[in-house]
């Protein structure tokens, strides 16, 4: 640790009040800081972010008209303004449990409450700046998603006697999960709660048990959470997901409704609220959840279609399509990009039925579910179960199951997706039809995994390259598929010589595979593999 840790740091601080930015560069320069650049706005910080790199930033949390502290944080880690090593510490003149619930929400690195004293801002500051030094080789690998790298880290900072025990024991437990290591992470988890109920801990401990198939023990966890430590509100948000895959609507928008009052400011959380709300016919309920979501969301960097697509909802359920489209006109001049433009458009099937248009809702439904499932451009899984989602509850039963089918394919593997799959076909009444129509294409995509792997174990590395390759058009945004026709397609090269062409493809379906699962490993080694081909030519 350097002797003067402060003097070498550079520091932003961001606060609207002149008179109380002097005062606070004052106090940062009287705790040893030398070189600190000033902001008087969200906007004003967001250029110079972009424009340098801080060590150390100081943000209020009310900045005035635009963005607030909360979003300019999310728009610097979103954007990666911020490095692993740098510290944000949020400031917040209100000492009320929504005002502090909110300027944690976001989880920057400490918070102070107004008025600040020279000597507790030189503690925290020196705490902070000493953690993140000792927590930056971790950080930095996994930003890099290296995810056995930082776990040797955590090994190696614990037995150095690192005092920050516990961070490292969560990112290591944290790290098992990401490696696919559950019992670890378990292990990880049972350990620390034997020292204490610390919540992150128990919310862990209840991922692992989600991922057993063990609801009862999960929800019985993350209910514990929410009575213990009614401020931890990461436990709401996995807790209303769970109780909507149960099927406890009432229960869910209870805790959501409980969740917003507690903290306000989460756009994410008020999109929640009103879209259970407005499925449970609590439509004054949604209309205000939506309403403050789309306002919370006006300065954020972070992308939420979900508000604008309810309010879409209410207004054509009121027999207002105009208004509907003028929502949707909204929605696509805030954010771009493909995936909105479907979702607008799947909207737009709403629209025209409440126009009375019915074929035209028809010829809608059948060109979207075609352009969603298009292997050129196709839509992100959750948007394309989005677009099922709407064309189930507008009647658009056929193209809704074409389209479910294509993300079943495509993510057999994953359970929690295939769930929601289940309940759109069981809010129709075809909870048995859609079961079978979900396991078919569950079948479809772990049989032709299989054939690759069985044709590749009988040395038919023809036959397995080609069962690989069917799969992979069947299921061109199922990672895992791609992946392992990468594995195959290197073992075919490594023993009978490479070629351009099937290099190029190989290439192609690592970078998308690499998309789909950032959090696998394996694409980093096939890539490893082809260079050491490639260097070997």
């Amino acid at each position: 640790m350097d002797a003067d840790p402060l003097r070498t740091r550079s520091f932003l601080l961001v606060e609207d009040f002149e008179a109380m930015r002097s005062v606070l560069k004052g106090l940062l320069l009287r705790c040893g800081a030398q070189r600190v650049d000033t902001a008087s706005d969200g906007h004003e910080a967001s250029r110079m972010l972009n424009a340098k790199s801080y060590d150390v930033v100081m943000c209020d949390y009310d900045l005035g008209p635009g963005k607030n502290g909360q979003q300019l944080l999310e728009e610097a880690r979103l954007k990666g303004w911020i490095g692993p090593a740098s510290v944000w510490l949020m400031i917040t003149a209100e000492k009320t449990s929504i005002m502090v619930s909110a300027a944690a929400e976001d989880a920057p690195d400490d918070y102070l409450l107004k008025p600040i004293t020279e000597g507790l801002l030189q503690t925290r500051l020196l705490k902070l700046v000493e953690r993140k030094a000792s927590m930056a080789g971790i950080a930095a690998a996994m930003k890099a998603h290296d995810w056995r790298r930082a776990l040797q880290l955590c090994s190696e900072q614990l037995s150095a006697g690192n005092r920050n025990v516990a961070e490292i024991l969560r990112l290591q437990a944290l790290l098992h999960q990401k490696l696919d290591e559950w019992p670890k992470a378990q292990a990880v988890y049972e350990s620390v709660l034997k020292r204490g109920p610390l919540a992150w801990a128990k919310l862990g401990l209840a991922q692992v048990r989600l991922h057993a198939g063990d609801q009862p023990a999960a929800l019985a966890l993350l209910q514990d959470i929410v009575r213990d430590h009614p401020q931890y509100l990461d436990a709401y948000d996995e807790l209303a997901d769970l109780l909507a895959d149960q099927g406890q609507a009432e229960q869910q928008l209870a805790l959501l409704d409980r969740a917003v009052k507690l903290s306000p400011n989460s756009a994410q959380r008020q999109a929640a609220l009103g879209k259970v709300a407005l499925a449970q016919g609590q439509r004054d309920m949604a209309e205000r959840a939506f309403t403050r979501s789309i306002k919370l969301t006006e300065h954020s960097a972070i992308q939420n279609v979900e508000p604008f697509l309810g309010m879409s909802r209410l207004h054509c359920e009121a027999g207002a399509p105009d208004e509907a489209r003028k929502m949707m006109a909204s929605l696509t001049q805030r954010y771009d990009g493909r995936d909105v433009q479907l979702l607008a458009r799947a909207e737009e099937v709403r629209a025209l039925q409440a126009a009375g248009d019915a074929d035209g809702a028809t010829r809608l439904a059948t060109e979207l579910a075609a352009m969603s499932a298009d292997a050129n451009s196709p839509a992100s899984a959750q948007t394309a179960l989005r677009i099922a989602e709407t064309l189930m509850e507008t009647g658009q039963a056929d193209g809704a199951t074409q389209l479910l089918q294509y993300v079943t394919r495509n993510n057999y593997d994953d359970e929690a997706l295939l769930r929601r799959t289940q309940r759109a076909f069981d809010n129709l009444g075809m909870g048995a039809a859609g079961g079978e129509l979900v396991a078919a294409a569950k079948r479809q995509a772990t049989d032709a995994m299989k054939d690759g792997v069985r044709l590749l174990s009988q040395g038919d590395l023809a036959g397995a390259l080609a069962s690989l390759r069917g799969a992979k058009t069947a299921m061109p945004r199922n990672g895992r598929v791609l992946l392992n026709f990468a594995a195959v397609a290197l073992t075919c090269m490594d023993r009978q010589g490479r070629t351009s062409e099937l290099e190029a493809e190989v290439r192609a379906s690592i970078a998308t595979a690499r998309l789909l699962r950032p959090d696998d490993t394996r694409a980093d080694d096939l890539l490893k593999q082809l260079a050491k081909l490639a260097g070997g030519a």
